[in-house]
């Protein structure tokens, strides 16, 4: 029985999985307060990646790891919502370039305030050098099963 609890009690993936939900939660509500009520946690995947200069859908896909048809998929639910446009890409006109609106770019700065209030709050709770440790553990810990998943 002490076996089976002691394990139970050293898997950290379902603590990490509820941090990440907590902090999807926290960060969709913040930036709701800031105006941007039609925002889900699937562009979470794609926003960071984008700037006023774009980027080709594929490159979207493969930085967020995700699928080609996923990226089309979310790109287009964004571009409906006002936040990016797609226009030809200047080097092949086959290609189109995927790049904030001047709505995006205000959800973007909205994003980057809201991080910066909850690494706030990840200071406050844990201090600077366990946030510090946290970052490296987590950034080792991701690069690691990257590792096992590619082999």
């Amino acid at each position: 029985m002490s076996n089976s609890k002691e394990k139970k009690e050293d898997n950290f993936a379902p603590a990490l999985a509820a941090a990440g939900r907590a902090l999807i939660a926290a960060m969709m509500a913040k930036v709701a307060r800031r105006g941007f009520t039609d925002v889900t946690p699937a562009f979470s995947s794609l926003m960071p990646l984008l700037d006023a200069t774009g980027a080709r859908p594929s490159t979207l896909a493969q930085r967020a790891g995700i699928t080609k048809q996923a990226m089309s998929q979310l790109v287009r639910e964004l571009e409906t919502r006002g936040y990016v446009e797609q226009v030809p890409d200047s080097t092949d006109t086959r290609a189109k370039i995927v790049r904030l609106t001047k709505r995006g770019v205000a959800l973007h700065a909205a994003a980057a305030e809201v991080r910066l209030e909850l690494q706030s709050v990840a200071l406050a709770k844990l201090g600077k050098l366990r946030v510090s440790r946290l970052r490296r553990d987590l950034i080792e810990l991701a690069a690691a099963l990257e590792e096992m998943r590619t082999r």
